[in-house]
C-alpha cells in the first residue's frame, strides 16, 4: 500500500480521501409532514457541509497563474460534490385560482329582482309604459276615467305659498306678490290665454268643478296637460293682482275661505 502511495506521489497525482455519504432512502408516503420536513432540513445541512468542504479543498490547492482554479482543485470538488437533486415530497402544488362565483350569483339575483319588479309594476299599473305600448300594438284604447265628484267632496290646497296674504270677497280669491302660483286641486288644463303679457289658465278638476286663474306673468302648461296641486302652474312677478275663481257646473262658488296656510276651506 505504501509503495502505491509513493508511486502516486512521484507522478504528482493528487490523492483524495473520499467521503462516503449514505443517501437516505425515501420514506414511505404515509410519513407525516413533520418527519419529512426534518429529513429535508438535515439533507440540506449535509449538502451545505459537503459544499463547504469542497470550497476549502479548492482554496487550499491554490490558483493558477491567471487566478483560475487548478485541475487538482477542480478534481477534488468534483469528487466530493453531490450533484443529485432531490425533490421534496412535501412540495406544495400551486393553488389554482378560481373566480369567485358568488359575485356572479349576486349580480344575477339583482338582475332577476329588477326584472321581476318591472314586470309586477307593469302588471298592476294600467298606465305603465309597457301596457301603453302593447295597447298601441293591439289597437285597443283604455276607457277614459271621468271624475264626477262634487266640489264639496274635494280637499283643496293653497294657490299661493305661505307668507303671501290672500283674501276672498264675493267668491273671488285675490293676492299680490312675487311667487309661484298653484292649482287648488289636480286636473287637466282646458285653455291658456294671454292678453298684453298677462296669462289666464282654466283647469278642469272634475266633470263639474273647474277653476280659473288670471293675472299670471307666466304660464307653465298648455291645454291638455295634467297639473297637480303640488306643482306650480304659473308665476306672478307681483306687478299685478292674481285672482282665482272656482266654478261648479259654470256657477261661481262663494262658500269658501282661506286659512293661515292659504289653503282653501269650504264653509259648512
Amino acid at each position: 500500500m505504501s509503495e502505491s502511495i509513493d508511486y502516486a506521489e512521484m507522478l504528482e497525482i493528487p490523492v483524495n480521501t473520499l467521503n462516503v455519504v449514505k443517501k437516505k432512502g425515501r420514506k414511505k408516503k404515509d410519513d407525516d409532514l413533520k418527519s419529512r420536513a426534518v429529513r429535508e432540513v438535515n439533507e440540506r445541512m449535509e449538502e451545505e457541509a459537503r459544499r463547504a468542504d469542497a470550497d476549502a479543498l479548492a482554496n487550499g490547492a491554490g490558483a493558477g497563474e491567471n487566478g483560475a482554479a487548478s485541475p487538482e482543485a477542480e478534481e477534488r470538488v468534483a469528487g466530493s460534490e453531490d450533484v443529485t437533486d432531490y425533490v421534496s415530497d412535501a412540495e406544495e402544488k400551486p393553488k389554482k385560482k378560481f373566480f369567485d362565483s358568488r359575485v356572479l350569483i349576486a349580480e344575477f339575483a339583482a338582475v332577476c329582482a329588477l326584472v321581476a319588479l318591472i314586470l309586477l309594476t307593469n302588471i298592476f299599473m294600467s298606465n305603465s309604459a309597457i301596457n301603453t305600448f302593447f295597447a298601441g300594438l293591439t289597437g285597443t284604447e283604455e276607457a277614459v276615467y271621468e271624475d264626477d265628484r262634487s266640489y264639496a267632496e274635494l280637499t283643496l290646497g293653497a294657490v299661493a305659498p305661505d307668507g303671501i296674504e290672500c283674501s276672498v270677497a264675493d267668491g273671488v280669491l285675490t293676492f299680490t306678490g312675487e311667487c309661484s302660483v298653484y292649482a287648488p286641486y289636480g286636473g287637466t288644463v282646458q285653455s291658456v290665454a294671454e292678453t298684453d303679457g298677462v296669462y289666464t289658465i282654466e283647469i278642469e278638476h272634475t266633470t263639474s268643478f273647474t277653476s280659473v286663474i288670471t293675472g299670471l306673468s307666466a304660464a307653465y302648461w298648455a291645454a291638455g296637460d295634467t297639473v297637480y296641486a303640488t306643482i306650480p302652474v304659473g308665476y306672478s312677478d307681483g306687478s299685478a293682482a292674481v285672482s282665482v275663481r272656482l266654478y261648479d257646473a259654470g256657477s261661481l262658488i262663494s262658500s269658501y275661505s282661506v286659512n293661515e296656510e292659504n289653503d282653501i276651506v269650504w264653509n259648512v
